[in-house]
Formats: structure tokens, sequence, C-alpha cells
């Protein structure tokens, strides 16, 4: 079996796997005043929306602003022809999920995995909400 083969296979079982869906975000300009709740609105733009799978992998406590939280970090798996154009600093939001604690949340993409003979695009992904 060639290596193409196989890789073809792995993509199309990780793709199984793939349950949730998200959207992937990046500002888009500066805030806006909303004059309705006094607050700034980030305005953002989509750059993917589609399948996924959220993976837990680490958390660790620190300061953020005057609190202490808690950051987890996961790892989310797209499709492997999933766009290029997602970079650090882009939010991801699950927007369907087997698990209702992930809908919704706002993920920063910290890390971007590379390699020709992978079977997903995985990105590493932190929970700043805590």
């Amino acid at each position: 079996m060639s290596v193409s083969g196989v890789l073809a296979r792995g993509r199309a079982v990780a793709l199984q796997l793939m349950r949730d869906t998200c959207t992937v975000e990046r500002k888009d300009g500066e805030p806006v005043l909303n004059e309705e709740t006094g607050m700034l609105d980030q305005p953002w733009t989509t750059v993917y929306n589609g399948r996924c799978r959220i993976k837990p992998r680490s958390s660790s406590e620190t300061e953020w602003g005057e609190r202490e939280v808690t950051l987890a970090q996961c790892v989310a798996v797209l499709p492997w022809d999933a766009t290029d154009q997602i970079q650090r600093e882009d939010r991801l939001r699950v927007t369907a999920s087997d698990d209702a604690w992930l809908i919704g949340r706002n993920l920063e993409v910290i890390g971007i995995s590379l390699a020709g003979t992978s079977t997903a695009r995985r990105l590493l992904v932190e929970d700043k909400e805590g």
C-alpha cells in the first residue's frame, strides 16, 4: 500500500471523529462603541466554518487581569484540507458539540502544527474564560 493510500484512509477516519462544528474568526479592525451597552464590541471576520474535534491537552493556573484563572489548553482538530488562513490569536468558537460545555466558548489559537503527512490540521487553543 502506498503512503498516499494510507494518508487518504487516515484522513477519512479523522473526519469521522470530527463530531463538533466550529468557527474560526479574526479581529477585523478596531473595537466599536456599542451605544446601547456602553461597551466596546470587537468586530470579527470568519476564516473557517466547519467540522472540528476538540481534545483536552493541559491546564495551568495563572493570573489574568486581577484574578487567578485556570488556562486550559486543548487541541482543535480540523480537516486536513481546512483553510490555510488560520493564524495565532484567531478565535475558535465551538458552535455544536456532544459536550454542551464547549458550545459558545471562545478559544484562542496559540499554535498551529505543520506536517505533510498528518491526517488532520491541529491547532493548539487556549480557553481563557476558565
